[in-house]
Parts: C-alpha cells; structure tokens; sequence
C-alpha cells in the first residue's frame, strides 16, 4: 500500500514539474472567470428545513504590460438565495492592477453601476489580492481573497433612502486565458 502512495506521489510531483512553465503570464489580452459559491443547509427537528446559497462569479478583461501594469474592466453577477425566494443582481467598473514577478497582484475596481434586487443606483469599490500560475504559456489558474464595498442610493420600495452600503470579503477561485 505504502509503495502505491509513493508512486503516485512522485508521479504528481512529476507532473506538476512538468506542467510548470512561470508564474506571471506574458504582456496580452487576459480575460479570467472567478467563482465564488457558498451553501448551507440547515435541519431542525422539530421544525423544518432551510437551505441558502450565495453564487458571485466574476469576468474581467483587460491588457497586462510588460511591466505586470493591468489595465480594464470587470463585470459580476450574483444570486442569493434563500428557501423559495431568489436575488440577483450585477456590477459594472473599471479595472487597474499590478502582476509580480511571482504571480502574486493586487487588482482595484471603481464600480460605476450596480443593482441588487430592488437596491439601484449602486457605486463602490473592489479590491482583489491574489495568486495565479500559469499551466502553460496561455491558461492560468489562481486563487484570490476579495473586498468589496458598494453603496445604493435608490429602492423603489424605500421612498425615502439615503443609502443601503454593503461591504463583503470572501474567496475566489480564478480561471483564465492571456492571448
């Protein structure tokens, strides 16, 4: 048995030697799609059943230099949901970063335009610090920890609101092309 674990193993690291080409991706077009998926389920007896989930995916596009500047854009849906009820909602903005040497960035998103729900009229920011490594000269994967925070100014139900600010931080798993 123990002989079968240290074949694979050295054939994993051997593939995984392989594979590796660099970390940070050549200057190009990068376009990624980022996911972040949460549920839960809870059971109660006596009582009942309830289940929520929260799905954020993100898709950028923009121009990586030869310096690791990245300049563009990025749009994101999300869907909450809760027992029989459903939200969705969407983000636009614009996109500048920075890609190191060894595949760590930092990226920010000045959010223009945001919905969610009956929430309207949204602004904010995103924050994105991550890794990604390339798999081979084009497709990358990676991982990054996002922060978020946008603020609507109009509900048609809520006649009178100032402001409905909402601030998250949560995981991404990334994927992704540089052409």
């Amino acid at each position: 048995m123990s002989k079968r674990i240290m074949a694979i193993s050295v054939l994993l690291a051997g593939s995984f030697l392989g594979v590796q080409v660099n970390a940070k991706p050549s200057s190009g077009v990068m376009s990624s799609l980022n996911v972040y998926s949460y549920s839960k389920e809870t059971n109660d007896s006596p009582g009942g059943d309830s289940k929520m989930s929260t799905r954020v995916y993100d898709i950028k596009l923009g121009y990586i230099g030869a310096s690791g500047l990245y300049l563009g854009g990025m749009y994101t849906t999300r869907s909450d949901e809760s027992g029989s009820s459903s939200t969705d909602g969407n983000a636009l903005g614009a996109s500048i970063g920075y890609i190191g040497e060894a595949g760590v960035y930092i990226m920010g998103h000045y959010i223009v335009s945001a919905k969610f729900g009956d929430y309207k009229e949204g602004t904010g920011f995103k924050a994105d610090l991550g890794y990604l490594y390339m798999l081979n000269n084009v497709v990358f994967v990676g991982a990054e920890l996002t922060y978020r925070s946008i603020d609507y100014k109009k509900n048609d139900s809520i006649p009178n609101l100032d402001s409905h600010k909402v601030s998250e931080t949560f995981p991404m798993l990334s994927v992704g092309v540089v052409f």
